[in-house]
């Protein structure tokens, strides 16, 4: 799929997103947690900006990116006074999930240059007028509108008064706990490969990375299904499929996949790493 039609689907994707939220919020008379949790999430956006503006490295969104769920998850669940232990164990997978995400990219971006992604934004939006106001609405606004939509599960979660205890329960703990590991271990291995000064401009093939070009973004898409299994489990939880939908697309055909195959494409043993290994999906190598 080429990347401008890409794009054009997750804007289509994420409207239909924002339509079947309102559903929701009229359905189910959800609308202070979620009207809670916007506030949250674009508190955080607005203070990262500031950041993002002082230090003039809009990397700083990746970090705010993973504290967005934490804020969705906390803000919903404590606005209730009685909580279910299956919803505290859901409140502490999101919290696990997102501080490890944005500290390990806090402590990857550390005395690093900013993101050659956002130094493109930014210098593109330079060209035009307005530049600070594109930068707010298409980098931290997106960010933050595009973590509320995904978090949809966790909201419905939250919100219910009964998260039963059922085979989908403990279907949707055991798939994000092995979506969990696959993004963590796949970030160990690519970062101890990066860290020798041997491997700077080798492609790593190694541990999960032999069975998929991307098991950190596998794991990623596959903790969030787990999550929407166990969402499954309350009264309008099957409407939240848009979440975790639209996570994986945009992994797949948006902001993980091609981002970063188009950083290794001239990298001389690519080609053939590309055509061997399963893109998404884990597989056994071609021989």
């Amino acid at each position: 799929m080429k990347y401008k039609r890409a794009l054009q689907l997750n804007y289509i994707i994420m409207i239909l997103s924002v339509v079947l939220y309102i559903g929701l919020i009229w359905r189910f008379e959800i609308g202070r947690y979620v009207g809670a949790c916007v506030l949250g999430v674009m508190i955080s956006m607005h203070v990262f900006f500031a950041i993002g503006i002082w230090t003039k490295k809009h990397t700083i969104v990746d970090f705010a990116w993973g504290l967005s769920f934490v804020i969705v998850g906390h803000t919903s669940f404590w606005m209730r006074s009685e909580h279910t232990g299956q919803q505290a164990l859901v409140l502490a997978m999101v919290t696990i999930w997102g501080l490890r995400l944005a500290s390990y990219i806090g402590i990857r971006s550390r005395g690093q240059e900013e993101d050659e992604r956002y130094t493109y934004m930014r210098k593109s939006f330079e060209k035009r007028a307005y530049a600070l106001l594109n930068s707010y609405l298409r980098i931290y606004l997106m960010q933050g509108l595009t973590a509320l939509i995904i978090a949809a599960p966790i909201l419905m979660i939250n919100c219910s008064e009964k998260l039963g205890i059922s085979w989908l329960y403990w279907l949707g703990t055991a798939v994000w706990v092995f979506g969990f590991m696959w993004e963590v271990v796949g970030d160990h291995q690519l970062k101890r490969f990066l860290n020798k000064e041997e491997n700077r401009g080798h492609v790593m093939t190694k541990g999960l990375w032999k069975y998929t070009r991307h098991p950190n973004y596998f794991g990623e898409a596959t903790l969030w299904w787990g999550i929407f299994l166990i969402a499954l489990n309350v009264k309008g939880g099957w409407i939240t499929f848009f979440g975790p939908f639209l996570l994986t697309f945009m992994l797949l055909h948006v902001s993980g996949v091609p981002l970063a195959e188009n950083m290794l494409r001239d990298f001389p043993e690519f080609g053939e790493y590309k055509k061997r290994t399963s893109k998404f999906i884990p597989w056994f190598p071609k021989k």
